[in-house]
Parts: C-alpha cells; sequence; structure tokens
C-alpha cells in the first residue's frame, strides 16, 4: 500500500478534529476527516427563498458531508489541477478522509486573502493584492470552471503574490448552470472583501471591478439583481446589527454601484 494511503487510513479512524495537519517524511499535510452526512431537507427553506426571489445564485449548495464531500472535495480539485490552478494536491482518498499536501510549501507568509487584505494598510498595495485575486478568478471562469466557496478565507496569497484555492467539499455545478456558478464566485468573493476598502476608496474598486467584468454583463446583472433586491436591508438599518450588518451594508451599496437600477 502506497505510504500516503496507509497513512490516511490508520489515521482518519483516530482523528478526533475533521481536519488536522501531520508531517509525513518532512512533507506538511493536512487530512480530513469525513463528517457526519448532513440532512438534504435542511436546505429546502434556502431553496424556496431563491426560488420565491427568483434568484438562482442565492440557491444552497448542498454539502450531504460524509464520504460524498471527501469524494466531492477529490474530484473538484484534480478537476481544476487538470486546468492549470493552483491548489492543493491530493495524496490519498478514502471513504473516511482526504489527505492532501499542504500548499504553502516552504512559503512561510502565505495566508488567506482575508488576512492580506486586512493588514495591508497602503490603499495600493491593497488595491494591487485584490486585483489579483480577481485576475485569477477570471482565469478560472475563462477555462469554463468555478469554485465552490469563492470568499477570501479560500483563497490563498504567497509571499509573490500567487493565488491558490481551497476547501471544495461542495459542486456548484450540480445545482446551478455555469453562468449562475461563475457569478456566485463574485458573490461570495465580493462580500468578503468590499469591507475591506474605506468610502473614499470603494469607488475605484467598484470600477475595477465592472472593468474586469466588461465582458460579462451576465454576472454583472446577477450582482446588480442582488443588490436591488436587498436594498430593503439599508433603508431599515441593517448596519445597527453588529459587524456583519455593517458588512452587508457595504457589500449592498458595491453590488447597486455596479450596474444601474434600471437594467435589473
Amino acid at each position: 500500500m502506497h505510504k500516503y494511503q496507509e497513512f490516511l487510513e490508520h489515521t482518519a479512524s483516530t482523528q478526533s478534529r475533521s481536519i488536522q495537519p501531520y508531517v509525513i517524511d518532512g512533507l506538511k499535510v493536512w487530512l480530513k476527516k469525513a463528517s457526519k452526512r448532513h440532512p438534504w431537507w435542511l436546505y429546502l427553506p434556502l431553496q424556496w427563498f431563491s426560488k420565491l426571489l427568483n434568484l438562482q445564485i442565492l440557491a444552497p449548495v448542498p454539502n450531504y458531508g460524509g464520504s460524498d464531500a471527501i469524494h466531492c472535495e477529490a474530484q473538484r480539485i484534480r478537476q481544476l489541477e487538470q486546468i492549470g490552478i493552483s491548489v492543493p494536491k491530493v495524496l490519498a482518498e478514502s471513504k473516511s478522509g482526504l489527505l492532501i499536501q499542504d500548499i504553502a510549501h516552504d512559503d512561510q507568509k502565505l495566508m488567506q486573502l482575508d488576512h492580506a487584505l486586512a493588514r495591508e494598510s497602503n490603499f495600493s498595495q491593497r488595491k494591487a493584492l485584490f486585483e489579483t485575486a480577481l485576475y485569477a478568478l477570471k482565469q478560472i471562469h475563462a477555462k469554463n470552471s468555478y469554485l465552490s466557496e469563492a470568499f477570501a478565507r479560500n483563497i490563498l496569497v504567497d509571499s509573490q503574490q500567487n493565488i491558490s484555492f481551497i476547501d471544495f467539499e461542495t459542486d456548484p455545478r450540480s445545482t446551478l448552470d455555469l453562468e449562475t456558478c461563475q457569478a456566485r464566485d463574485w458573490l461570495c468573493l465580493l462580500f468578503s472583501t468590499a469591507f475591506r476598502f474605506n468610502e473614499q476608496e470603494r469607488p475605484e474598486i467598484e470600477q475595477m471591478v465592472k472593468h474586469e467584468l466588461k465582458d460579462r454583463q451576465d454576472i454583472l446583472f446577477q450582482l446588480g439583481k442582488v443588490g436591488h433586491r436587498f436594498a430593503w436591508l439599508n433603508r431599515i438599518g441593517v448596519e445597527k446589527t453588529g459587524n456583519d450588518g455593517k458588512r452587508m451594508k457595504i457589500f449592498l451599496i458595491f453590488l447597486k454601484n455596479l450596474k444601474p437600477i434600471s437594467s435589473v
């Protein structure tokens, strides 16, 4: 038996955490253990809500957990790897877990995009980092592919500003068409990054996003539609509900400015 497969088989059953790092012959790896299966009916309310609003972009993408989630992640990683996207390397797979290589290698400065944006005080540097992430996402879409959960926490940036992607336990394409999957990527990315720019900086970031999407009016339309449908949240003071509410307010204003109201 291959050493990685053997390690996975022997370790997954005793691992208490859902994900844990190890070092095998000097190589840092992560073992993702199959979680308990999630009942399908948990997603029904959100499914009905998205249909009621005619917003497929908000339709839930089920994560059923268990061996299904493990198989999904391994399959999605291999799909993206085949088209040249930087993702973790799958070392071993079984029904009980997934063993992947740590994507950092020897780069100690690798971090989540969210943290990288938060610690960069210089606007020009923050803008350049954000633009790099947008370009990486566009490259994936240009190859007729998509991510799973394109939040800033699942996007990694190294010391050379190379972008990598993690977390593929769900496959949006199982429930959504390709266009909506790609629009959903943009929705996740913008929701998790827009608040990292202040009121004076955001107009320039909005223009950047519109420029990057100038050939994807379909995506701009879907983003604008979300902003229009949920604009009422800002009218009732969603920012008063705490930090999440403040982020939502910024996000909805950002979406509103991406597309004229008359087009949604």
